[in-house]
C-alpha cells in the first residue's frame, strides 16, 4: 500500500514504504496551500482553486519531493458546490483523484464527487519519479467549485485530520525516505464575493436598515459604507445606499 491508512492498491509493498518511517521528523517541510481566484466572485460562477505544494527549505535531504499526498478538504456546501478537478497546469502524476465510496474506507467521500462539505483527495507520483518541490512551489491539481449563493466571504480549508468512519489525516509522503510524512503548514483559500449591489454593505442580498446602520456608524471614516470609493463615508454614499433600498438592484 502506498498510503498505510487507506486501502489504495499499488505494486509497491508496504514494507518498502515504511522502512524509513521511524527516522526523525524532516528538517525540510512541504506546505500545502489552496489558492483561489485573485478577485471577487459572483453567484453562479465556476471558480478554480489550486492545490499547491511548497518546500520550506532548511538543511536536510528529505522534504524536497513527494511520492504521494493525502489531502482532506473542507468547505461550506451552502456556499459552494464541488464540481470536480482539472489537471491543467499541474505536475505529471500517476494518479490524481477522489477515491470513490466503495474504496474510501475513511467514509469521507460519500459520492464520487463529494457534496457534503468535506472530501478526501489522493495524489500519487509516477513510479521512480518523485515530484520535486521548489521554494516557489508546484501545482498539484485544481479543484473546481460553483458559487451557489450570496456571501461576503467563504473559506475552503485543508483539514489536518477528520474522522467519519475512521480517522484520516492530511499527509505528504517524502520522495527520499519511504513512508516519512513531511507535511508542513496548511493554508486555506478565502473566496470573496462582491455585493450584488453597491448599497448591500453586509452582502445579505438586500439594502436595508442593517446596511444604513453600518454606513452611519462609520460616517466620516473610510472602509465599510464608502460605496463610491472616495475614501470617506459621506452624504454621497448615503444617497447611493438609499437609491438601492430594498432588494438588490433597487425598487
Amino acid at each position: 500500500m502506498l498510503f498505510p491508512r487507506h486501502t489504495i492498491q499499488t505494486v509497491v509493498s508496504a514494507a518498502t514504504l515504511l522502512a524509513g518511517a521511524s527516522i526523525a521528523s524532516a528538517q525540510n517541510a512541504i506546505d500545502l496551500s489552496l489558492v483561489g481566484p485573485a478577485g471577487t466572485v459572483s453567484v453562479g460562477e465556476t471558480i478554480d482553486v489550486k492545490l499547491r505544494a511548497t518546500r520550506v527549505a532548511k538543511k536536510s535531504f528529505v522534504g524536497t519531493s513527494f511520492v504521494g499526498i493525502d489531502c482532506i478538504l473542507g468547505w461550506n456546501p451552502k456556499h459552494l458546490t464541488l464540481l470536480g478537478r482539472s489537471t491543467t497546469g499541474s505536475v505529471p502524476l500517476m494518479a490524481s483523484y477522489f477515491p470513490t465510496p466503495n474504496v474510501d474506507t475513511t467514509g469521507i467521500n460519500e459520492l464520487a464527487v463529494p457534496a457534503d462539505g468535506d472530501a478526501l483527495y489522493y495524489a500519487i507520483a509516477n513510479f521512480g519519479s518523485p515530484v520535486q518541490v521548489s521554494a516557489a512551489g508546484v501545482q498539484v491539481t485544481t479543484f473546481r467549485f460553483k458559487v451557489n449563493t450570496t456571501f461576503s466571504s467563504s473559506t475552503i480549508d485543508i483539514l489536518p485530520t477528520l474522522t467519519v468512519l475512521q480517522a484520516a489525516d492530511t499527509l505528504v509522503y517524502d520522495g527520499t525516505v519511504p513512508g516519512l510524512d513531511v507535511l508542513g503548514a496548511l493554508h486555506a483559500a478565502v473566496i470573496t464575493q462582491a455585493p450584488a449591489c453597491p448599497g448591500d454593505i453586509n452582502a445579505d442580498g438586500q439594502v436595508s436598515a442593517d446596511d444604513l446602520s453600518m454606513l452611519l456608524s462609520n460616517w466620516g471614516n473610510s472602509g465599510s459604507g464608502d460605496i463610491d470609493g472616495s475614501g470617506v463615508v459621506d452624504a454621497s454614499d448615503l444617497a447611493s445606499l438609499l437609491g438601492y433600498w430594498g432588494s438588490c438592484g433597487g425598487t
